[in-house]
C-alpha cells in the first residue's frame, strides 16, 4: 500500500499519521524497539495540584466551611492532610462541598485510594515554576520545556533518538504531541481498519482464506513495485532527488509493521485512559512505538466551584476500571511496569485561595508525578522541590532537587524534561540538540533518579 493512500484511509477512520522529518538520512528498515516505554498523561486545563499532590490545607474548622472567606487555601484542614509512604496528599474528600456531592465524593476518594496503592513507588516533583498562565504556552511548556512555538514533546524526542525508524515512534492521543520536524506523531483508531490496512489483500481481515489475491499474486506485486523503483533510482542522477525518492520509499508503512501491530492488539478496548494505554502497549510491545501522549478524559479549567469539579476531574483520572490504575495494571498483567515510565502533568497549576466564583484561576507553580521505571530499574520515589503555604516556588538543591532555602534556584520545566532526557538516554543525541529546553542542562542532574 502507498503511503499517501495509507494516509488517506487514516484520516478517514481514526488512524492518522502525521508527517514530519528525521534527522538522520539512514537508509535503515524498521526494527523492533525494546526500550523503556513512555506515557504521558496530559490533564488539559490546569490542575489544582493544592488538592491533589502539593496540599495546603486550612487551619479551623471555621475556615474550611463552603461559605468561608476567599483568602483560604482550601477547605479541609492542614492537621488532616494525608501522607503515605513519605507522599502528603490533599485530604479533598473533607472539604465541605465534595462531602456534599456524592459523585465529587467518590472521586476523591478514588484520589486517596490511588497514592495509598501507589505512593510507595511514586515520585512528586512540586513547586515547578512554568513561567506562564496561558493554556496553550504551558501545555507545550509542560512536556518540552520550551516555551517557543513549534517545540518536540518529550515522546518526539525520544522516538526520533532511540528509534528514528520506528513506523508508530510517537503516538498520540492527546494533549501536546507537537514534533517539532523530528518524527511523526500517529494517532491509533479503529483496529478493524488497522487489521484491513494490515490485510489490504483480504476481503475479510480476519479470515487468512478470504482473499482478492493469494501469497503469490501478493509477491509479485511486491516484486513489480520494487523493480519500478529500483528502474526509477536507477534513472536518477541529482543526489537530492534520490535522497528524496529513496525516503519516499523507505516512508511507506509496510503491512509487516502492522501485522505485527495486529498481534497484540485486544478483542475488546477497555474505555477511558486504560483503553489508550492498551492500544499503545500493543504498539509497543509490537516493536512499533517508544512514547505515547494521552489526555485526560475531564477538563481541569476549574474557574469555578473548584472543589467539586476538580474532585469529579480525579475521579475520571484514577478511574479504578478506566482510568491510571487500570493502566498500570494492564501494564503490570503484560510485564512492562518496570520497563514503562509514566508521567501525570498538565498545564499549569491554580491561584492561592478561591475567586468569587469560589473557583481558582490560573497559577504558574505545579507538580509532575512520575511512576514505573527505566531499563528494568525503578524510579527512585519521594518528593523533589516544594512550595510554601501559599503556593510559590521554594528553593532547591542545584544538584538533587531536594529543598534547599538559599540556594537560588527553582525548578523549572526545562530542568524536568533534561532530567527525562538524561533518564532515557538521549540527552546528548541529535534529536535533543535540535530541541533544547531553556533551562542548563549541568542544573538538576539528579532530579529524577533511578533505585
Amino acid at each position: 500500500m502507498e503511503r499517501r493512500d495509507f494516509i488517506k484511509l487514516c484520516s478517514m477512520t481514526g488512524l492518522s499519521v502525521v508527517a514530519g522529518s528525521t534527522l538522520s538520512g539512514r537508509e535503515a528498515k524498521a526494527e523492533e524497539y525494546t526500550g523503556t516505554f513512555f506515557i504521558n498523561i496530559a490533564q488539559m486545563g490546569g490542575w489544582d495540584v493544592t488538592s491533589i499532590c502539593d496540599p495546603k490545607g486550612c487551619a479551623s474548622q471555621a475556615e474550611a466551611e463552603a461559605d468561608a472567606p476567599t483568602d483560604a487555601m482550601n477547605r479541609y484542614l492542614t492537621a488532616n492532610i494525608r501522607e503515605t509512604a513519605g507522599i502528603r496528599y490533599a485530604a479533598l474528600s473533607e472539604s465541605p462541598r465534595v462531602v456534599g456531592d456524592p459523585n465529587a465524593l467518590a472521586g476523591a476518594l478514588a484520589m486517596e485510594q490511588f497514592f495509598l496503592d501507589h505512593a510507595a513507588r511514586m515520585l512528586v516533583i512540586n513547586g515547578i515554576d512554568y513561567e506562564t498562565n496561558s493554556h496553550d504556552v504551558g501545555a507545550r511548556l509542560s512536556v518540552t520545556g520550551n516555551s517557543n512555538e513549534n517545540t518536540a514533546a518529550f515522546g518526539a524526542v525520544a522516538a526520533a533518538a532511540l528509534m528514528p525508524t520506528a513506523p508508530m515512534g510517537f503516538v498520540g492521543f492527546g494533549g501536546y504531541i507537537g514534533t517539532g520536524g523530528l518524527t511523526s506523531v500517529t494517532r491509533l483508531g479503529d483496529i478493524d481498519v488497522i487489521k484491513r490496512l494490515a490485510f489490504p489483500y483480504r476481503a475479510d481481515p480476519d479470515d487468512p482464506n478470504a482473499v482478492y489475491f493469494n501469497d503469490a499474486q501478493v509477491d509479485m506485486i511486491a516484486k513489480a513495485r520494487k523493480a519500478r523503483f529500483d528502474a526509477k533510482m536507477g534513472a536518477q542522477k541529482l543526489p537530492k532527488v534520490r535522497t528524496a525518492m529513496n525516503t519516499l520509499y523507505l516512508s511507506r508503512l509496510g503491512q509487516n509493521e502492522l501485522k505485527r501491530l495486529v498481534e497484540y492488539l485486544p478483542q475488546e478496548v477497555e474505555d477511558g485512559i486504560a483503553g489508550r494505554i492498551q492500544l499503545a502497549s500493543a504498539a509497543y510491545r509490537a516493536g512499533l512505538a517508544v512514547a505515547v501522549s494521552i489526555s485526560s478524559d475531564r477538563g481541569w479549567d476549574h474557574h469555578g466551584d473548584v472543589d467539586t469539579n476538580v474532585a469529579n476531574s480525579l475521579g475520571s483520572l484514577f478511574n479504578a476500571e478506566t482510568g491510571v490504575p487500570r493502566g498500570l495494571a494492564i501494564l503490570e498483567e503484560q510485564g512492562m511496569l518496570d520497563k514503562t515510565l509514566l508521567s501525570l502533568t498538565s498545564d499549569f497549576g491554580r491561584t492561592p485561595g478561591y475567586n468569587d466564583g469560589d473557583g481558582k484561576d490560573h497559577w504558574p507553580i505545579t507538580s509532575n508525578i512520575f511512576l514505573g521505571g527505566v531499563g528494568g530499574r525503578p524510579i527512585k520515589p519521594g518528593v523533589k522541590g516544594g512550595s510554601n503555604d501559599r503556593h510559590e516556588s521554594l528553593e532547591v538543591n542545584p544538584d538533587t532537587g531536594v529543598v534547599q532555602e538559599g540556594s537560588g534556584l527553582t525548578i523549572k520545566a526545562g530542568h524536568v524534561q533534561n532530567a527525562l532526557r538524561r533518564l532515557a538516554g538521549v540527552l546528548d543525541s541529535d534529536a535533543s540538540r535540535a530541541q533544547p529546553t531553556t533551562q542548563d542542562v549541568n542544573e538538576l542532574a539528579n532530579l529524577i533518579e533511578l533505585s
